[in-house]
């Protein structure tokens, strides 16, 4: 990070949050430029600069920490939670700033980025970007190519077009389908809002595969750093646009 940046973009390089996050702190008053009271927008010079948070010092994390976890079931994709429930934080390392790279729902499992860089995190979840992730899912019933091409063509959600990039069916049984499916945008929920748009029951959710990414060789619960190549493809992915 050279010259100025906006207050959200420190916050998140910082790993105080993510840029979104950071702009409601902004918003409520927490964060402070050189004693003054930060507002959305403003920009800081980091390497002058002084900036606070509820009266901490923040410094901005010179080396970047990225992780690849196979997420279990049972734990959230959160830092903490004010109701005890365990967080994919503390199957990793200790690390100052550690937070999830978008989220996996409670029950869901497979690959989980967690890192300390917040500005290349926020763009690989902001779904202008296209970043794609690959679901297995399990599904009660038939999966016929018309209910996948509807997919692909789109539905409607919540007022928003959602569609599959690719759907490939790798099992089916009397009772249950079970399909890998690419998607791009990575809304909330939006596999489960998918499946349900298409009247079938989704039994089974785990994602194999983000950004080219996947959980090979490890078991639920087990983690791996990301090797320099490929954090340097994560950050070309993340910096095609301006955002």
């Amino acid at each position: 990070m050279t010259g100025t940046v906006r207050i959200n973009r420190f916050l998140a390089e910082a790993g105080v949050a993510p840029r979104r996050k950071a702009d409601i702190l902004v918003a409520a008053g927490r964060v402070r430029i050189n004693g003054n009271r930060a507002a959305t927008g403003d920009k800081v010079d980091p390497t002058s600069d002084r900036v606070t948070v509820d009266g901490e010092p923040v410094a901005r994390i010179a080396e970047k920490v990225w992780y690849l976890l196979n997420k279990p079931a049972g734990f959230l994709s959160a830092v903490t939670d004010d109701r005890g429930r365990r967080t994919v934080v503390e199957l990793l390392p200790p690390t100052p700033g550690l937070f999830p790279v978008g989220r996996l729902d409670r029950e869901v499992e497979g690959v989980l980025l967690l890192t300390t860089d917040g500005d290349t995190a926020h763009r690989l979840t902001h779904p202008s970007f296209g970043i794609t992730k690959v679901y297995r899912v399990l599904v009660a019933g038939n999966f016929p190519d018309s209910v996948i091409r509807t997919l692909k063509n789109g539905v409607d959600i919540a007022g928003h077009t959602c569609r599959i990039i690719d759907a490939v069916v790798t099992g089916r049984d009397q009772t249950t389908t079970t399909l890998e499916l690419t998607l791009a945008e990575g809304r909330k929920h939006e596999v489960k809002e998918l499946i349900k748009a298409v009247d079938r029951l989704l039994l089974r959710l785990e994602r194999i595969s983000f950004a080219g990414l996947t959980a090979q060789g490890l078991k639920p619960g087990e983690y791996r750093p990301l090797t320099a190549e490929e954090v340097g493809r994560l950050r070309e992915l993340a910096s095609v646009k301006d955002i």
